[in-house]
């Protein structure tokens, strides 16, 4: 079944192939492409009532408008072998984004040897987004560090000491210090669906993509819903990967727009840091994490003008098998096109 799973996304990364993909019949040139976009998610817990595993995460990225790249990008995304990053539009963005991780008791001083790690991930992101009205190509390396320099215990002790929640108190027991990267990759393609009464649009996205590095290393393939209005405005909301991630881009073709969305996707791990521990220093690690782990979410977004708002409920299975239960955690984003 891993390996079924691998090929799968192999297949249907090579299947999304742009000529295949069935543009949109509504269509309609406009300018919003011209404009940038900035947004920030926050991605934590609370909104699944448990405060373990992965715990807190936040994103700030900015996207610039429609070809509007540096001259290094352009040349190079006519040279990378697996994505078409020539398309029509091309953008480039840039985020910073720091994520929490912890074991399911934080009251112990001494954590169970056989749960997660504590573990911070502190990392700026660089992203070529390549999209037409229904194909989304994403290249993403984050390069950061892993460990006590990625100020994970400051950001959770004072954050739990500003809401009076119990002080974690594990943390020198955290993954040590180390130099984090993943090169990601993400093909998605977009279909049309039906039309429904009160001008109500449907679509459906697949998607199949992966990462590399020392930090994660996994491939991916998922399915997602949606059914609003102005569904062409983006490729769904921004999401802290690994994660069924939009990239960023919102370019609103109506004043006002508004979906519900819900998706699956599959993971073949073969790498995961804040699991394995560090890959050149003896840590904590976890000695039976699993292969094979799913997410499904559903959520909504809407938008006004030129801000959208959108939340996102996730459930994780489990991702090692001592672990205390599949995690649900929620995602919040506001997106701005200026």
């Amino acid at each position: 079944m891993r390996a079924a799973l691998l090929l799968l996304s192999i297949v249907v990364f090579c299947a999304l192939r742009p000529a295949e993909a069935e543009v949109r019949d509504d269509a309609q040139p406009d300018t919003s492409g011209a404009r940038g976009v900035w947004s920030l998610t926050s991605e934590n817990d609370l909104f699944g009532g448990t405060d373990r595993d992965y715990t807190n995460g936040i994103r700030l990225e900015r996207v610039s408008p429609e070809d509007r790249v540096l001259p290094i990008l352009d040349w190079a995304a006519s040279r990378v072998p697996v994505l078409d990053l020539r398309r029509r539009k091309l953008r480039q963005g840039l985020a910073v984004s720091h994520a929490i991780f912890t074991p399911s008791d934080i009251s112990i001083s001494e954590p169970d040897p056989d749960d997660r790690p504590y573990a911070g991930w502190l990392y700026v992101s660089g992203t070529v987004v390549a999209s037409d009205d229904n194909i989304q190509d994403v290249l993403q390396l984050n390069l950061g560090v892993v460990g006590p320099a990625a100020l994970g215990k400051f950001v959770q002790t004072n954050w739990h000491d500003l809401i009076e929640e119990d002080k974690p108190r594990g943390w020198d027991y955290q993954l040590r210090n180390e130099p984090g990267f993943e090169l990601i990759v993400q093909r998605m393609a977009l279909y049309e669906g039906s039309r429904l009464p009160l001008g109500l649009e449907t679509d459906y996205g697949l998607h199949a993509g992966g990462a590399l590095g020392n930090v994660r290393t996994y491939a991916a393939t998922g399915l997602t819903g949606r059914i609003g209005w102005d569904l062409g405005s983006d490729f769904g909301p921004p999401r802290i990967r690994p994660a069924l991630a939009g990239a960023g881009t919102f370019s609103p073709q109506q004043s006002f727009g508004a979906y519900l969305f819900a998706g699956v996707e599959g993971r073949f791990v073969l790498r995961d840091m804040f699991l394995d521990g560090n890959a050149w220093r003896d840590s904590p690690r976890v000695s039976d994490r699993n292969k094979l782990v799913a997410d499904a979410q559903a959520g909504a977004a809407i938008h006004v003008e030129n801000v959208q708002f959108a939340f996102t409920y996730v459930h994780r299975t489990e991702e090692f098998r001592r672990q205390a239960g599949p995690q649900r955690f929620g995602a919040v984003s506001i997106s701005v096109a200026y």
